[in-house]
């Protein structure tokens, strides 16, 4: 028992990997296209915390010395 599509090679009826990555891109988007507000907001965290951080010291030291 064979059907028509039997003489076809079985590649013929599925997109190409070209196609597929292409689908996904469009869908998903690549890593470059993903938000960046959390990456923003962890290096504005840090640099806020690393000048209070360097401000407390300096004030520390000043008191010290006092």
């Amino acid at each position: 028992m064979t059907d028509a599509g039997d003489d076809q090679p079985p590649d013929t009826d599925r997109p190409s990997r070209e196609e597929l990555d292409q689908q996904v891109r469009d869908h998903y988007g690549t890593w470059r296209d993903q938000p960046k507000g959390l990456a923003c907001v962890v290096i504005a965290a840090f640099g806020i915390l690393t000048t209070v951080a360097f401000g407390l010291a300096i004030l520390a030291f000043v008191l010290a010395v006092r």
